[in-house]
């Protein structure tokens, strides 16, 4: 349900560098920073959003180093075209090669004792960028923000549901529900086990020192809504810092969940009659003048003009429109903001710091977060009116007439199909990311949701939990 407390500082960073061209000496003297470390992982998320990763031995990344090499991963071109059942879309070639190269700016210890991991950008073979990578396209989102005098800082939320390994191997039921008393939103019942051995609630003392030694201290942590579900508050980072924080915070949150004998799942809506899981994302502008009205409120009404093209990348998965209901703080179903609104998907909760709700963990963030910075750059650069008024009811419960003096009049997508015919249609936001990158994504969702579809609710459910 998320957090009103998030704090807003103002950012000086210059455009983003990448980190894949530091040199094999000063990274090396970053090694030599981490005592007792045996394994390098290396992260890249792909179109599906499925975390994936290789791991080395340190002596293997030391020895390369040593030589004076480049630390190159070759990876299959199909990576960036293939579904979560390792099934490649149609027109995906099996041959050719990318080199994954670490972002070492990214390193961080974890998500085990012994482990350091970074996140990844492709290159082609000649060294030049890959245009479906993902992380490439927001550091070209920002530098193109950069270019217009513009920088932005974010913070997500994580929701996240814990449940239990169920010991009857015979049973369909692979995961159940957390054994805890009366768990709510906020509620202190639900952390009353605190200490008591093999209680999820013990493992959230190696969750936070785990993320401490990573170097990320989180805001707060409490109880959510849905049985099980948890809820802790990431602090305000340039975006592409971010996005790569909250991919690395999940990895831990995961590791020491599985460690403890616990299953983390991200599923947008594992109950059919409990709140949802999201991912809220907080932002500002914190370039000069952030907090004028007449740069932000462009900003937002740049996201408002093309939320619904977004809709495809912040919900990207079928089990995404679960979630997706009036009158459970959600953001609901209509394209519209209103000032400290949680009925409404952009929530302002102070001049230049917003709250976008309409985004889910099974979201890509880099994708996502190219998207929505994209189209709110777009609005400052062409001063984009802000047609929408501020709503202060739930837009579901106003009538047509009321709706339309507050300049509502779109609804979002009620499926993943629909969401991506409005990605399909909106031709400026394509052509403000990446052309060949958004008809990939387009491609693999519509295969992902293709094979989704004839299962039933069960199945695909069952599906997601052990996936995401």
């Amino acid at each position: 349900m998320g957090s009103t407390s998030q704090r807003i500082r103002v950012a000086r960073d210059p455009a983003p560098e990448s980190g894949t061209t530091w040199s094999p000496e000063r990274v090396l003297e970053k090694l030599q920073s981490y005592r007792d470390v045996k394994w390098l992982r290396v992260y890249w998320h792909d179109h599906t959003s499925s975390a994936k990763c290789r791991l080395f031995p340190i002596e293997e990344v030391r020895h390369t180093l040593g030589n004076g090499k480049p630390f190159a991963i070759s990876i299959t071109t199909a990576a960036l075209g293939m579904l979560a059942i390792d099934v490649t879309i149609p027109g995906v070639k099996p041959s050719g090669g990318y080199f994954l190269l670490p972002d070492w700016s990214s390193m961080k210890s974890g998500p085990a004792d012994g482990h350091v991991s970074c996140y990844g950008e492709f290159r082609n073979p000649d060294g030049t960028e890959v245009a479906l990578c993902p992380r490439t396209l927001l550091r070209h989102t920002l530098e193109t923000a950069v270019s217009h005098g513009l920088r932005y800082i974010i913070g997500f939320e994580i929701e996240f549901v814990v449940m239990e390994r169920n010991p009857d191997r015979t049973s369909p039921e692979k995961y159940l529900t957390l054994r805890n008393d009366g768990h709510a939103w906020s509620t202190a019942r639900a952390l009353a086990d605190w200490g008591r051995a093999g209680a999820f609630t013990t493992a959230v003392d190696e969750i936070l020192a785990t993320l401490k030694a990573a170097g990320i201290f989180i805001q707060q942590f409490h109880a959510e809504s849905a049985p099980g579900q948890y809820e802790l508050i990431l602090p305000p980072m340039a975006p592409l810092e971010s996005c790569d924080t909250l991919l690395h915070t999940r990895q831990i949150i995961e590791s020491v969940s599985a460690r403890h004998g616990y299953r983390m799942t991200l599923h947008p809506k594992p109950f059919a009659m409990a709140c949802g899981t999201a991912s809220h994302v907080h932002m500002s502008v914190s370039s000069p003048r952030g907090n004028d009205p007449v740069v932000y409120e462009s900003f937002y009404a740049g996201i408002l003009k093309h939320f619904r093209a977004i809709c495809a990348f912040t919900n990207s998965h079928p089990a995404s429109y679960e979630r997706m209901a009036d009158g459970v703080w959600s953001g609901g179903r209509w394209v519209t903001w209103g000032t400290q609104n949680k009925e409404t998907p952009l929530r302002k909760c102070e001049d230049g710091h917003w709250e976008l709700k309409l985004i889910d963990g099974l979201a890509n963030p880099y994708i996502a977060m190219s998207a929505i910075l994209a189209a709110g750059t777009n609005g400052i650069i062409n001063k984009t009116p802000m047609t929408w008024s501020d709503c202060l009811a739930d837009p579901a419960s106003l009538n047509d007439k009321q709706r339309k003096e507050l300049g509502i009049s779109e609804m979002f997508p009620a499926s993943l199909k629909h969401a991506l015919e409005a990605l399909t249609a909106d031709k400026e936001l394509i052509d403000l990311l990446n052309p060949e990158l958004v008809q990939r994504y387009i491609d693999t969702k519509s295969a992902e949701n293709a094979f989704l579809e004839p299962m039933d609710q069960a199945e695909r459910r069952q599906w997601v939990l052990e996936r995401y």
